[in-house]
């Protein structure tokens, strides 16, 4: 079934990035310079872990709330924190255990 087999792909599958057997999610563009900073301070194990398609996110989201469904192993919402700054929240989910699991006590 279905749910099998993105679980599958997603959580034994993909490894890292470079494991990806498309390139349907991915863009080609580099992102706002704003998004590049927010990147660098993000763990080279979660930046490893990115299969996503670019960052979906409106430029001013300061103290809003953003759900981030399908987060994978978090970039996006690592992103999105630095975005929404303290008076905001970021909830990342996502149905593959193996993409959730880190030690992300750190972050």
């Amino acid at each position: 079934n279905t749910h099998s087999s993105v679980s599958n792909y997603y959580g034994q599958t993909l490894q890292k990035s470079e494991d990806l057997q498309t390139n349907a999610c991915c863009t080609a563009a580099s992102p706002a310079p704003h998004i590049r900073s927010a990147i660098a301070n993000i763990h080279p194990s979660v930046i490893a872990k990115y299969y996503g398609c670019g960052f979906c996110v409106p430029d001013e989201v300061e103290g809003m709330t953003i759900l981030d469904l399908g987060c994978g192993a978090g970039r996006d919402v690592y992103i999105a924190s630095q975005l929404v700054g303290p008076k905001g929240r970021v909830i990342g989910v996502d149905m593959t255990e193996e993409q959730l699991k880190g030690d992300w006590s750190r972050y």
